[in-house]
């Protein structure tokens, strides 16, 4: 049950009037695919307790957000800070939303490196891109999704701030260093404050360099080279399957053959097939 205060509700963290019909909890984050179940005049003020992103995806919205249209149509997104009280809600009677819930200590390394902002905003049609991909890992992830949608979801934090003039110098060394950690751990399950802390680099600073130089994510990354593992496994050896997707660092044979097919648009098992001698 939602609590109340005062006049308006109190909404925890990853609460929302909607119907969940998928989620993915990453550190720091929690993903959800919704759909609205409270009517337009149902719908009263309340207050969000924790920073969280709304995607539209579908249907109409009423947001009283800086820089926010008479009404939101989809692709809209909305980063609302923490203690946000509103009465924001589906004008029309059907919709869907994406939303990411940004737990405490999240945002608290985002703000090591940022000033995020402190009052509901309307964000720019490049970050709506950048949301939507976040929306993707969680509808269909593997075992590389909590890494990048981690590396996502930090990403978008950084660039709905403003970035405080202390960045320090790019530096080739550690993000050389960073990649390999990548490539040497492919059966692990790092997160980006351990790599992090591994070339010894702020989290959001090296999911914003790493991608600058690399047109990817450190999850997107680590993806590539499990897949690059497994396709050369599938070809080289008469491993079964599920130890293809061990040694390759997935958590099983299904999450493999999903990736694989993904990727290459073929499953594990056509692939061996076709590369045999």
């Amino acid at each position: 049950m939602i609590p109340r205060n005062d006049s308006n509700q109190v909404l925890a963290f990853g609460q929302f009037f909607g119907d969940r019909q998928s989620a993915l909890e990453v550190r720091g984050f929690e993903l959800a695919h919704l759909s609205p179940t409270v009517p337009e005049r149902e719908v009263v003020l309340h207050t969000h307790e924790e920073a969280h992103f709304v995607l539209l995806l579908e249907g109409a919205y009423l947001s009283s957000a800086r820089d926010a249209p008479d009404l939101c149509t989809a692709p809209t997104v909305i980063y609302n800070p923490p203690g946000t009280t509103h009465r924001d809600r589906f004008r029309s009677s059907g919709g869907r939303f994406f939303t990411i819930s940004v737990a405490e200590s999240a945002l608290r390394t985002a703000s090591e490196w940022t000033t995020l902002p402190d009052s509901a905003l309307v964000l720019p049609l490049p970050l709506v891109e950048l949301a939507w991909r976040v929306a993707r890992e969680s509808a269909i992830p593997d075992g590389s999704s909590p890494l990048a949608a981690e590396a996502l979801c930090l990403e978008l934090l950084a660039r709905t701030s403003w970035p405080l003039d202390r960045e320090p110098p790019s530096s080739p060394g550690w993000l050389s260093r960073a990649r390999e950690l990548l490539r040497d751990s492919l059966e692990d399950d790092l997160s980006l404050g351990e790599i992090a802390a591994a070339v010894g680099v702020h989290p959001v600073h090296l999911t914003r360099t790493f991608r600058r130089h690399f047109r990817r994510t450190p999850g997107e990354y680590l993806r590539g080279c499990r897949l690059e593992k497994a396709a050369s496994l599938l070809a080289e050896s008469a491993a079964p399957l599920s130890e293809v997707a061990l040694a390759s660092g997935f958590a099983d044979q299904s999450h493999l053959a999903k990736s694989f097919k993904r990727a290459f648009g073929v499953t594990p098992s056509a692939y061996r097939q076709s590369h045999r001698p």
